[in-house]
């Protein structure tokens, strides 16, 4: 139930206008984490707003929810329930009106919006708030007068809306190479370089690739050349790919979308045009623009260093909220921040782009990494994000990354890790470390 200003329990949503919450303090939370055994009447509540919706069956689950409603609370508005599916329709989730969750993320109040975020498929938002929470299980069903065909339908229509929502959960690795666009002679990509090369980072257990990115020069390569290496991506079968699509200029980011549009990639990913990064409104605007046209998923690619502007939490969180946006390169050494947005979004994808503070990109928040060293190291980086002997890994990477470029200090990322496999050559990464200490 909502607990309004003047302390009084009230039902109906519409008494959330008296509530005092911390606006800063709203966010949004993947509809999926509210279908639980422990708030069933929320799908109690969803029965009914399909069969409204719709016009089927409205008799039946109309009586239902009835039941529901005089046996937890003495009465029922269905009027202003009705009310509530029509805004949503309209208008979809308000969110000047959150639901409040405790911090243990569990429902307070706000079940008949969340049965209406269900059907309708929206992230509800939501807003922490330091109470107990209640539930409403099977046993409560049971126990007040709802019939084994009701209690049956019931717990089919919620394990059909779980199952429905992870077959929709795009799946994506936690680690991916920040791949390397090796070009022959002729400005053209070594194609047998490139399948090698994938082959190496693939036994060494990592099995996702960030093709066109800034390890591979993303930025300054023609729309031709990023297909063909997309191409020999996906062609490989055996990675998940994202795809970098950012370029000097808007026109060309959505010529490569449209590749992607039809391509195997599982998600894209892209820094804003360099001509747009000065103002947070015109990055919001872009984003918003590249995630409508593209039908993958987006990454928001995060990276004050190259681009030169550093947003804050809040706009961050805010860019995580543009629909079809499933998360964001990280590329930052601000961990307070990035353990703010992690706490926060627990249903985003958060790959942290720094390889010499994985460990701790990985402590603050971050589940999964996307490197340019990844190319050098995977087997250390393997073992860094899978936790396995972390910190001895890590301090072998960063003293790796620290030799070399004692080596080719002050130039681009992905001359360093070209220049850098050359000279390790066929040497696995122990060799590889042992053979730069014996040279220090």
């Amino acid at each position: 139930m909502i607990i309004n200003s003047k302390s009084k329990l009230v039902e109906i949503d519409s008494s959330w206008k008296n509530f005092n919450y911390d606006k800063t303090k709203v966010f949004t939370m993947n509809i999926r984490e509210f279908i639980t055994d422990k708030h069933i009447d929320i799908i109690v509540k969803y029965l009914y707003v399909k069969s409204y919706t719709q016009k089927k069956s409205l008799n039946k689950y109309e009586k239902m929810y009835q039941k529901m409603q005089m046996n937890r609370i003495g009465s029922c508005n269905i009027k202003e329930f009705n009310k509530i599916i029509d805004s949503f329709e309209k208008e979809g989730f308000k969110k000047e009106y959150p639901i409040p969750i405790n911090r243990n993320k569990q429902l307070l109040n706000g079940s008949h919006r969340l049965a209406c975020s269900l059907y309708f498929n929206i992230n509800p938002y939501v807003v922490e708030i330091d109470k107990e929470d209640h539930e409403y299980n099977i046993k409560w069903f049971k126990e007040n007068g709802f019939s084994n065909d009701e209690i049956e339908e019931i717990i089919e229509t919620k394990e059909e809306l779980v199952k429905q929502y992870e077959e929709k959960r795009i799946k994506l690795s936690n680690i991916y190479t920040a791949m390397i666009s090796p070009l022959d002679e002729n400005n053209k990509l070594d194609k047998e370089y490139f399948k090698k090369h994938a082959e190496k980072i693939y036994q060494n257990g990592i099995k996702g690739l960030f093709v066109c990115g800034n390890t591979g020069n993303g930025m300054n390569l023609t729309v031709e050349t990023k297909k063909e290496i997309l191409k020999e991506a996906t062609d490989l079968k055996k990675f998940s790919i994202i795809c970098h699509v950012g370029a000097n200029n808007e026109k060309d980011i959505y010529k490569l979308v449209d590749i992607t549009n039809k391509s195997g990639v599982e998600c894209i990913a892209s820094m804003p045009p360099y001509q747009i990064i000065n103002a947070f409104k015109d990055v919001k605007k872009f984003y918003e623009r590249l995630a409508k046209y593209s039908t993958k998923p987006l990454l928001i690619y995060h990276i004050p260093s190259t681009t030169g502007i550093d947003f804050n939490e809040e706009e961050l969180i805010e860019l995580l909220e543009i629909n079809n946006v499933v998360g964001i390169k990280y590329t930052d050494n601000n961990l307070e921040k990035l353990n703010k947005i992690a706490s926060k979004l627990n249903n985003k994808y958060i790959f942290f782009g720094r390889d010499d503070y994985l460990k701790d990109g990985l402590l603050n928040g971050a589940n999964g990494g996307i490197g340019g060293c990844y190319n050098l190291f995977p087997s250390f980086v393997y073992n860094i994000v899978n936790n396995n002997e972390r910190e001895l890994n890590q301090e072998k990477l960063n003293y790796c990354i620290k030799k070399l470029r004692e080596v080719y200090p002050k130039i681009p990322g992905y001359e360093f890790v070209l220049n850098a496999l050359k000279d390790k050559k066929d040497m696995s990464d122990e060799e590889f470390y042992n053979y730069l200490r014996k040279g220090s």
